[in-house]
């Protein structure tokens, strides 16, 4: 077991973000977190990176408890995540922003590793030609695709992807797809990636499918089974996707 969380609790005011969330993921699983907006998605995301601490219940990474560790010590460990906003050092280039990626991540490399690094993962994503521009100059799919690549050069075991495919149309989603299908085969990372609306894109990637409501997990299970549901259809979907 790679990540177990037992529990989690967090509130905000009266607001139950997240409600007695459990769940495993196993070394090198690919999962997708789906759920529609407020259900306790993002929340989630930051008390696995440590963003936020829970309220109540116990983060587990390798068998240790992490409850309480910074984001940073999460880090070194092997857990990464991206944000739906990237946050690049905006006067920074690409092949810098990715560089801190490397050297904040689970090895400790050199600032010469670090760059040689970021080059390998911007030219595994598709935008090495970029690596000398400053990132605040980038699109907005240039961005996320520089914190995908920021976040691999981590070298994480477990990859936390919050809404990366957002926006995209479908040509970029299928490539984005198959890009997270080669990191998943090749390098055996654990990668979760929350959507709000593309339901055909978690089909098509994950493994196994959790589906929050309500800051509780409604189901969970396989991408077909789960997202025709008839729950999930009630609260959720509206209709079949398949």
């Amino acid at each position: 077991m790679l990540l177990r969380v037992e529990n989690l609790r967090k509130s905000f005011g009266g607001i139950k973000a997240v409600d007695g969330v459990t769940f495993e993921i196993e070394e090198g699983e690919a999962i997708g977190i789906v759920g529609p907006n407020g259900s306790g998605k993002t929340t989630l995301y930051n008390l696995i990176s440590g963003i936020y601490l829970p309220d109540e219940g116990k983060v587990i990474f390798e068998g240790r408890d992490i409850t309480n560790l910074p984001p940073y010590e999460r880090a070194k460990l092997g857990i990464a995540r991206t944000f739906q906003i990237p946050r690049p050092f905006g006067n920074a280039t690409v092949l810098e922003n990715v560089a801190i990626g490397a050297m904040f991540g689970r090895e400790k490399l050199s600032v010469e590793e670090a760059f040689e690094r970021a080059e390998e993962y911007l030219k595994l994503v598709g935008i090495e030609k970029l690596k000398h521009k400053e990132a605040k100059l980038l699109t907005p799919l240039e961005k996320r695709l520089m914190e995908l690549a920021r976040a691999l050069a981590m070298k994480p075991k477990l990859l936390l992807l919050d809404e990366v495919m957002a926006g995209m149309n479908p040509v970029d989603v299928d490539r984005i797809i198959e890009l997270l299908k080669k990191i998943h085969r090749e390098e055996d990372i654990a990668i979760v990636s929350m959507v709000e609306h593309l339901m055909q894109a978690i089909v098509k990637f994950a493994e196994r499918v959790i589906v929050m409501h309500q800051g509780k997990i409604l189901v969970e299970g396989e991408p077909e089974k789960v997202l025709n549901h008839p729950k999930v259809i009630e609260v959720y979907l509206g209709k079949k996707v398949i």
